[in-house]
């Protein structure tokens, strides 16, 4: 696809390991999203070259199938390398962690709010969440603590009650020794009011996709691309998530922006449309990209994996944008 010079620069975007609102899936325990911004000559010549090395019966290079041979990981090391700098930027979420910033989000945020505190503008939300997830498991019983993450998925899948809720809550904080510690997982249990109006939200649908981290993952993606290209088109893998929240997407910039108060959201960049890889060389590099860096962050976060994992990370890292991470990712604001 040729672009003139009176249209928008394209933006190509791929996702990696997106199991959806179960963030306790133990097999994906890190989600990604990638941006391309490729010339098509460039990305057909990549993604060429790719293929050359490869069996004639592949019928496409996926990720999976490539960082399963040293052939394919040969071959998606030189196709590395051939990205300009800046054409590639990713976006990380450790769905574990996320798990326990959206229980600051859904319960303690909104208790705050009504308090005239504003848990947003000095990341005290972030803090709180960093610590419960740091912490929970060490000064409570790892277990419960589990326990009580899980209630939490489920209670926004409407797959457990707020009462069982609260019950796996109030478990964690009788496991915890230190009364210091106690009194940050009581914080929780003071959002019962929010729980219960939200509760209700949920039955109508009013949180759907609340757990999902494509959306925000794809809107902190566009943002970036759009300081520097300004308007563009984005063009993403069917995503059946992302097209029901092209609207919200579109329509973020009217709301306030929580962490600076006084100004609005900013606004997403890109139109978004919905196409094959098969069609778009660029969304293939995009499906790479975001396979590799969920290879990278994945063995980061859990300690183990292979050396190729470990061989990701001088490709894989400048291109991380940001990301929902329990702990700072150097080079980026988590």
């Amino acid at each position: 696809m040729s672009i003139s010079p009176m249209e928008h620069p394209v933006v190509y975007v791929d996702e990696s390991a997106n199991s959806g609102q179960n963030l306790l899936d133990p097999h994906q325990p890190v989600f990604t999203v990638a941006g391309v911004h490729l010339p098509d000559d460039l990305a057909a010549s990549i993604v060429d070259e790719v293929r050359g090395q490869l069996p004639r019966n592949l019928r496409e290079p996926k990720y999976t199938s490539l960082a399963g041979s040293s052939g394919g990981r040969k071959a998606l090391m030189n196709a590395f390398s051939r990205l300009p700098e800046g054409s590639v930027r990713t976006y990380l979420v450790h769905k574990r962690f996320m798990v326990m910033t959206k229980m600051v989000d859904v319960i303690v945020e909104p208790m705050a709010h009504r308090d005239g505190y504003n848990l947003y503008e000095g990341k005290e939300a972030l803090a709180l969440a960093d610590m419960l997830h740091l912490a929970g498991p060490v000064m409570g019983d790892a277990d419960a603590y589990d326990r009580m993450l899980q209630a939490f998925v489920n209670w926004v899948r409407q797959k457990a009650t707020t009462d069982e809720l609260y019950a796996a809550i109030a478990a964690l904080k009788a496991s915890v020794q230190s009364q210091q510690f106690a009194e940050y997982v009581e914080v929780l249990e003071y959002g019962r009011p929010v729980a219960d109006e939200t509760a209700t939200e949920i039955a109508s649908q009013g949180h759907r996709d609340e757990l999902d981290p494509a959306i925000p993952s794809l809107y902190c993606l566009a943002t970036t691309f759009g300081q520097t290209l300004g308007k563009f088109r984005l063009v993403h893998d069917a995503s059946k998530v992302v097209d029901r929240n092209t609207t919200r997407l579109h329509t973020v910039h009217y709301l306030p922006d929580p962490a600076r108060p006084g100004e609005l959201m900013n606004p997403f960049m890109g139109a978004i449309e919905f196409a094959d890889s098969k069609d778009h060389r660029q969304l293939q590099v995009a499906d790479w990209a975001a396979g590799a860096t969920r290879q990278w962050a994945q063995w980061m976060a859990g300690g183990g994996g292979d050396q190729f994992s470990r061989d990701l990370e001088p490709v894989a890292r400048p291109w991380l944008i940001d990301g929902i991470w329990p702990a700072p990712v150097e080079g980026s604001e988590t």
